[in-house]
């Protein structure tokens, strides 16, 4: 399953008719034991109930491919799920085996709530220029699940009864953290011998490894991250070639590429001017061989670079900024110091000396594609320099550097100056 197939799934959901035949739904009690059980044609739901629903499936098709939704090939058809796709949409008695198989297999220590919805999908045709055309002869079947954990509200006042008062606190149904869609959808058809998975959690995979045969368990983002991590700690480079490989994977990863091999991020590194003669040895012993990761998982919007003391973040576009020079035999990370200077918001003189500008010098540098500033490079700090630390004012880059960007300012810093890191607020919710 691609991107592309994602996104037109995602897309059908979203629209004003979803392809949506009939929703099944199971409310599990803390005890385990099932205290309501419904099916019910989709078209005949109040219109909130639609939305809610319809909300919570597509949270399932929210998140990247790789990151955490992924494609699972399978030793075997799922013959149990094909016989669900059959079922008219009348009966529960049809969906006590799926049951069953849910309070046996998922660990819980809350309520949640179970819910799959049969897809029926007329697939247009696309015609060679890519426009797509009304008649299609594909229909494509599937049955969508998810598992929402409920949560006890807080307590709160309220205004109820004509006065306010304790309001009585209730289970509230959240967002799914685990899922399938299956069959998979893949080259515009159905794909019976792959399911599209979403886990969040040990608990979620051990539930879906139950119930399908993969022929491969799936990496999750962060192990993806970490087996990265000791690829390019073992291949022993420096910092600029360590950026330049962050900045190439970025790249191709914008340019569609969904997942690297050995061989991928071989030429990735050798593209970047890194000796890769005994890459494969190391790729093998951290990676494993035959192991693929995501462009997703391992693909970052910023480059950073931590010392002890200091971290420096910048785009990953721009990772070639980032600079290591030796000075007076103290190594140094350097980043341009070109256009506004700004230090906790104020503009504050280059230098050279010169005044680094009024405010609305300030906000075009800020919106500037050129420029490094505060919005680009982030530098922490909590603290000022401490009293045995002497950065001289008029430190720079000696006369006699290799470096092309001689004549430019730089704003360097050595690499065990003791600033401490702030913590980053990045949030990208997944939706399991």
């Amino acid at each position: 399953m691609q991107n592309s197939d994602l996104k037109e799934i995602r897309k059908q959901l979203k629209s004003k008719e979803p392809p949506v035949d009939w929703v099944y739904g199971l409310y599990v009690s803390s005890e385990n034991e099932p205290v309501w059980e419904n099916i019910q044609p989709f078209n005949t739901m109040e219109e909130a109930e639609m939305f809610r629903h319809i909300n919570l499936f597509s949270r399932i098709l929210s998140g990247k491919i790789g990151k955490n939704i992924f494609p699972v090939p399978l030793k075997s058809q799922q013959g149990s799920l094909m016989t669900l796709r059959a079922v008219p949409g009348k009966e529960v008695s049809e969906f006590e085996g799926f049951r069953n198989f849910l309070i046996e297999n998922h660990v819980h220590t809350d309520p949640y709530y179970a819910m799959a919805a049969h897809i029926v999908y007329d697939v247009p045709k696309k015609a060679s220029d890519g426009r797509t055309l009304e008649d299609g002869d594909v229909v494509y079947e599937s049955i969508l699940f998810a598992i929402c954990p409920a949560s006890l509200s807080k307590p709160s006042l309220g205004f109820e009864d004509e006065r306010v008062k304790e309001l009585e606190r209730r289970w509230n149904i959240g967002n799914p953290t685990c899922g399938f869609l299956y069959p998979s959808f893949d080259d515009r058809g159905e794909e019976r011998n792959e399911a599209l998975e979403c886990a969040l959690s040990p608990v979620s995979e051990n539930l879906l490894n139950s119930l399908f045969e993969a022929q491969k368990a799936p990496i999750g983002q962060k192990d993806q991250k970490e087996l990265f991590s000791d690829l390019m700690s073992r291949m022993e480079i420096g910092v600029e070639d360590a950026a330049a490989i962050g900045e190439t994977i970025s790249e191709k990863a914008s340019d569609g590429e969904q997942e690297f091999d050995m061989n991928s991020l071989r030429r990735v590194a050798e593209e970047c001017g890194v000796n890769t003669e005994t890459f494969p040895d190391i790729y093998e012993e951290t990676v494993g061989a035959d192991t693929t990761l995501a462009a997703a998982a391992i693909a970052e919007s910023f480059v950073t670079v931590k010392t002890e003391s200091a971290t420096i973040r910048v785009p990953s576009d721009k990772a070639t900024l980032i600079k290591t020079r030796n000075i007076d035999g103290i190594d140094y990370l350097l980043v341009p110091a070109d256009g506004v200077i700004m230090v906790n918001g104020a503009p504050v003189l280059g230098n050279a000396g010169t005044a680094a500008g009024d405010a609305a010098a300030a906000a075009d540098a800020a919106i500037s594609a050129d420029t490094v500033s505060s919005a680009d490079t982030d530098i922490s700090a909590d603290n000022a320099f401490s009293a045995d630390t002497d950065i001289p004012a008029d430190t720079t880059v000696p006369a006699d550097t290799d470096s092309t960007e001689d004549t430019d300012a730089y704003a360097a810093l050595p690499s065990d100056f003791a600033i401490p890191e702030s913590p980053d607020d990045d949030l990208d919710f997944p939706p399991f």
